[in-house]
């Protein structure tokens, strides 16, 4: 290999990357990290390219030639972080992973600081997901508020100051408005070799077709490149220098949308927009705009893990977990391990047997757990290709919340630390205890995943009990089919404002909450005398939409919560909670009221049909879990038996007249 230009990882005195970006040229083994724009990386090569000695025989080449081997290169950014994002051309993929190769292999640069730009393209992530490595694409941040803390360490710079945010997927650098408005900080002639740069740059596009500089949040028939022509700012006379700077803030300023007009780390609007602005990939490409099929939440949030690779039917464990854990001290390789991952593997691989390929993501939370929900909270995705099989199918892994690890941390009834034996028989406890929920819940008619299967995995103990650390444990999880879906809790404003999606999504969540409501799914409340919080509405409902674009059906995909407020004699109590629906939607609906009167009918309709099933089987209900130990305390045949008195003890017409008193679009004198 041969390198032209400093050290891709050199900082300055600020700390910043020397250059940057890179681009590298796999069939000469050449680095080009010289200069800050790809474009006069390939013009360097191409100089170099002239300098190598020729064979006597053989002419000099030619310029057709030059463009030719300049085409046959790889676009390299180098990030603060020590990570090597690799811009691939989407019809030479081959040159993406043969740079990936010899960065690897000729200069060293570990697998897991490699990783491939354009995750939304389905070329770039079907290839990828072919060789098992969807933890090697270069997804948004999962972590937004460490990326908010990051934003001020990713401008970046061409000839002049750092002023631009920079996006690896189009090679667009980014002017926000307080950066543009803050060169008026510059001496002159600084100043003006800026502006030149930025009015030169601004008008050219790079080899993807994407401007070189652009405006963060402008209106572009507003603001834009066309506002840079005239005579070159080097050659005006500081006054005019100044007073057109100061104009072009101004017409910058007011073609930007309020929020964005300054740069606020942790202002939600201004760091979302440009999270959005800097990993959008390539546009002039089709992407799909919930990637692998799934909502675009899940894969915002989903940590791709590795796992390995298979060939000839062997599965090729990744190298990187060959480093066990407390052996690695790299930050990055700490990421990549989980201690379920290999155990999910194994299962996946005995299961299905010839599989083509296997990836393994984790969903990553955003912020900390409810108040009061308490248990671990790991939530997986598979995706397996069976060989055979037309489709990969995509699987959801739910760690049970109680295991014998959360048990070794509790006290037995005498203060004391549980010994082992208890934890195991109260962890079997609760994986009985969990089913049983799912049996009750599908008994009321709630539209749960048809499919669930227990499984077990094994991890080894790190709580606070020394004299079990380090000893293998046993993990219950449950695996389902992953039904692809919208959070009812995200659908868009655009979709709400249309009122036949609007009153189909509001029938849908009017027959979902009657059971919802009737098995009492909530945080388990802190006294006997207060509800527990109501857990409905709130990202677990799945709607799935018909081929005519409008809810055709939910689900409730995680049955959490369910039982867990038995005690409290009246579901009027929660009268209030099961108006949010519509009170959450109100803004966003052209008819609040048709909203509100259609989830309340569908309410009562459903409440009114499990009563009456439920009156007519009473024997049927009553017996389904009468083998089961009962004690008031709370074991689930006393709460099977507490939830069917309740259900049988409301009356339906004055349940939805309460619910109905709070929906502040059917409050007295609120016109329909």
């Amino acid at each position: 290999m041969e390198r032209i230009g400093p050290n891709p990882f050199a900082r300055d005195a600020q700390g910043r990357l020397a250059t940057g970006i890179g681009t590298l040229f796999p069939r000469r083994h050449v680095l080009v990290t010289e200069d800050r724009m790809h474009f006069i990386q390939r013009g360097r090569f191409r100089d170099w390219l002239r300098g190598q000695a020729q064979p006597p025989d053989q002419p000099p080449p030619t310029e057709r030639h030059l463009d030719w081997e300049c085409g046959e290169s790889v676009d390299l950014i180098f990030t603060a972080d020590d990570l090597v994002l690799i811009r691939p051309e989407l019809d030479r993929l081959d040159l993406a992973f043969e740079a990936d190769g010899q960065l690897q292999e000729d200069w060293g640069v570990p697998e897991y600081h490699v990783r491939f730009l354009f995750a939304h393209n389905p070329r770039v992530r079907q290839a990828l997901r072919e060789r098992g490595e969807l933890w090697r694409l270069a997804t948004p941040a999962v972590d937004r508020e460490a990326w908010a803390r990051s934003i001020r360490q990713i401008r970046t710079a061409i000839h002049e100051v750092p002023i631009y945010y920079y996006n690896p997927h189009t090679g667009t650098r980014w002017v926000t408005c307080a950066e543009f408005q803050g060169l008026a900080a510059l001496a002159d002639a600084a100043l003006a070799r800026q502006l030149d740069e930025i009015a030169l740059h601004s008008a050219t596009r790079n080899r993807h077709r994407h401007p070189e500089i652009a405006f963060f949040g402008v209106d572009p028939l507003k603001f834009g490149a066309p506002s840079f022509l005239g005579p070159a700012f080097t050659g005006l006379a500081p006054e005019v220098l100044r007073t057109r700077h100061t104009e072009l803030a101004r017409q910058f300023q007011e073609a930007t949308e309020p929020l964005l007009r300054h740069d606020d780390p942790q202002l939600a609007a201004w760091r979302d927009a440009l999270l959005a602005t800097l990993s959008g990939g390539d546009q002039d490409h089709a992407h799909d705009e919930s990637p692998f099929g799934w909502s675009s939440d899940v894969f915002l949030k989903t940590r791709w893990l590795p796992g390995g690779r298979i060939e000839d039917g062997e599965f090729l464990l990744a190298r990187v977990l060959e480093t066990p854990l407390e052996a690695a001290t790299d930050p990055a390789l700490r990421a990549l391990h989980d201690p379920l991952a290999r155990g999910f593997t194994a299962n996946l691989i005995r299961e299905y047997g010839n599989l083509e390929y296997l990836n393994l993501g984790r969903i990553e939370s955003r912020g900390p757990a409810p108040t009061g929900l308490r248990g671990r909270r790991g939530v997986y995705l598979a995706e397996i290709k069976v060989r055979g099989e037309q489709d990969p199918r995509v699987l959801f892994l739910r760690v049970q919340r109680w295991g014998i690890r959360e048990r070794l941390e509790e006290l037995d009834g005498r203060g004391r630390p549980k010994d082992i034996v208890r934890a195991m028989l109260d962890t079997d406890e609760y994986t009985d205890y969990t089913l049983d929920r799912r049996l009750g819940c599908l008994q009321f008619g709630m539209r749960l995943p048809p499919r669930v299967t227990m499984r077990r995995v094994s991890e080894p103990y790190t709580g606070s009990r020394a004299e079990f650390r380090g000893r293998l444990f046993p993990v219950v999880y449950f695996e389902r089919d992953y039904l692809p879906g919208i959070p009812t809790n995200q659908i868009a404003p655009r979709k709400l404002g249309d009122p036949h999606y609007a009153l189909a999504l509001a029938r849908l969540l009017g027959k979902a909450a009657a059971p919802n409501l009737i098995v009492g799914r909530s945080i388990h409340p802190e006294s006997h005398d207060v509800p527990g919080e109501v857990l409905f509405d709130d990202g677990d409902e799945i709607v799935v939409e018909g081929s005519d674009g409008l809810p055709g059906e939910l689900v409730l995909t995680d049955h959490g919560g369910a039982f867990a407020d038995w005690r409290t004699p009246s579901l009027l109590a929660y009268a209030r909670a099961y108006a949010k629906p519509a009170n959450d939607r109100h803004a966003d609906l052209q008819d609040p009221w048709a909203f509100a009167e259609a989830y309340l009918t569908a309410l009562g309709a459903e409440f009114r049909r499990i009563q009456t099933d439920y009156r007519r089987r009473k024997r049927a209900f009553d017996a389904l879990f009468k083998h089961l130990p009962f004690n008031e305390d709370g074991s689930f045949a006393c709460r099977w038996v507490r939830v069917l008195a309740r259900l049988d003890g409301t009356e339906a017409a004055q349940l939805t007249a309460e619910i109905r008193r709070h929906v502040v679009a059917l409050a007295p004198g609120v016109s329909s």
